[in-house]
């Protein structure tokens, strides 16, 4: 092989050892993406899990209330006579409703707040995780970028080595046909 021929060779491969090297961090990069993003889904599902059920107790809660106030107004419009009556009565039932409701939202209020710590708790732990992947990650690249770094220098030395010795041999080749010229 010729000289252009060595140096063509250098650049061949050391393209192709740059292009791979991009290739994985591309890969790695898109891959810590889409990690994450499955991680966000995640946490909006449960969200959203959450809101539906409030939702629906809420809902449920409504009806419930509305289906009370009607028979009121039934009863009410049948038996005027006995409206004072009623009104204490109904006042009394309001008085525990709200306080089963109150007791109710606290519950629901605690298990709610319950869930969002463990689900905070959830999301650091996986954050935390997450987050030592990538040291590990960037740690094994820049170790791999050392040592493709230094296996580069140390080929470059050898092939600055062998560049020296053909150097050399041309030297000899040329003092020999200086001495000897062709007739």
């Amino acid at each position: 092989m010729n000289d252009p021929q060595i140096w063509t060779l250098l650049g061949v491969f050391s393209a192709m050892m740059f292009a791979a090297l991009g290739i994985s961090t591309r890969y790695t990069v898109s891959t810590l993406r889409a990690e994450i993003r499955a991680v966000d889904a995640k946490h909006d599902g449960r969200a959203d899990v959450l809101a539906a059920r409030t939702d629906a107790l809420a809902a449920q809660m409504a009806a419930g209330f509305a289906a009370v106030d009607a028979r009121f107004v039934g009863v009410d419009t049948r038996f005027d006579a006995l409206e004072q009556r009623f009104d204490d009565k109904i006042d009394g039932v309001k008085t525990q409703l709200d306080a089963k409701i109150d007791g109710v939202k606290t519950q629901l209020d605690a298990k709610i707040d319950g869930l969002e710590t463990r689900l905070d708790a959830k999301i650091d732990g996986l954050e935390t995780r997450l987050d030592a992947k990538i040291d590990g990650v960037e740690a094994r690249l820049d170790a791999k970028i050392d040592h493709v770094a230094e296996v580069v220098g140390i080929r470059i030395d050898s092939v600055d080595h062998r560049l020296g010795a053909v150097e050399d041999d041309l030297k000899i080749v040329k003092a020999h046909l200086l001495r000897h010229p062709a007739a």
